[in-house]
């Protein structure tokens, strides 16, 4: 038989036992990490980079748009294909080269021009959040016309790993003289790139098989293949229809191809340029 005192502290003690319960349930119970609270986790970097090669048409009265009119859709299919280095013939207008600079460091470029070169500049424009250019150069190619082309080692950001470009325009002169053309190119690349992954891009005005062709993909110790497999023709004469393969994009063995692409694109029935944009992705070879 309980006495009332005892009554009493059997409910303190049944009172202080739930107290305990309760907050002990409450302090087990966890509290929902937020999402900003979680750790980041990084992005993997990217080890392929790809490359254009674009002859923009200088200014002709004859074109079906001036050059004025163009260079809006020039901007377009540049920024549309989004090349981390991109390497550009026939901006020789000084407006254009300064209107187009603005536009490309505006959406991120990079640029190297030498001054002083023979023919219209070889811009080689490279994206400055993926490369920081470490070398660069320029050179003649003085036949029956003065043409120039440029170089440059640019080093990806991310991975450290450099690279050597090389950006000319060819004579349309003879075969003769492109063959020539093709051997200060493989003299270029073999004295400049020491070793590293080599990309020779620009408007060759050659087609597949000729002896120049052939001249740069077998000169000396550094062999070059055809990013397009020496597919795709890329002069159009602004008709849509590409009647040639004239410009072309080369590597060295030490990279393998991830995609190659001739760009068609037209905006509103206008191309931006006679000669069709090309692309092409690289990676290093494991």
């Amino acid at each position: 038989m309980l006495y009332s005192s005892d009554r009493f502290l059997v409910k303190v003690f049944t009172i202080v036992v739930g107290v305990f319960f309760l907050f002990a349930c409450e302090k087990e119970q966890e509290i929902p990490e937020k999402e900003e609270d979680k750790p980041d986790t990084e992005e993997p970097v990217s080890m392929e980079f790809s490359v254009m090669s674009f002859n923009l048409r200088n200014q002709k009265d004859s074109d079906p748009q001036s050059l004025d009119l163009r260079k809006e859709n020039i901007r377009k299919v540049i920024l549309d294909n989004k090349p981390d280095v991109l390497g550009v013939q026939e901006l020789a207008a000084d407006w254009m080269s300064d209107w187009l600079s603005e536009q490309l460091n505006n959406a991120g470029y990079d640029k190297y021009l030498s001054s002083g070169q023979y023919g219209s500049p070889k811009i080689i424009y490279y994206r400055r959040s993926r490369f920081s250019r470490k070398a660069q150069g320029t050179f003649q190619m003085q036949f029956s016309d003065n043409r120039a082309g440029t170089w440059a080692i640019l080093m990806d950001n991310e991975t450290k790993e450099r690279y050597f470009f090389c950006n000319s325009h060819w004579t349309t002169a003879s075969s003769e003289d492109r063959v020539a053309t093709a051997n200060i190119i493989s003299n270029v690349v073999k004295t400049n790139s020491a070793g590293l992954p080599v990309v020779v891009l620009g408007d060759f005005n050659a087609k597949p098989n000729t002896p120049e062709i052939l001249a740069l993909k077998n000169n000396g110790s550094i062999k070059l293949a055809c990013a397009h497999q020496e597919k795709g023709n890329t002069y159009h004469a602004w008709t849509g229809t590409g009647s040639k393969k004239i410009d072309w994009i080369f590597y060295s063995n030490q990279l393998d191809v991830m995609d190659a692409t001739v760009i068609i694109t037209s905006y509103s029935g206008y191309y931006p340029s006679d000669h069709f944009p090309i692309r092409a992705s690289f990676k290093l070879k494991e």
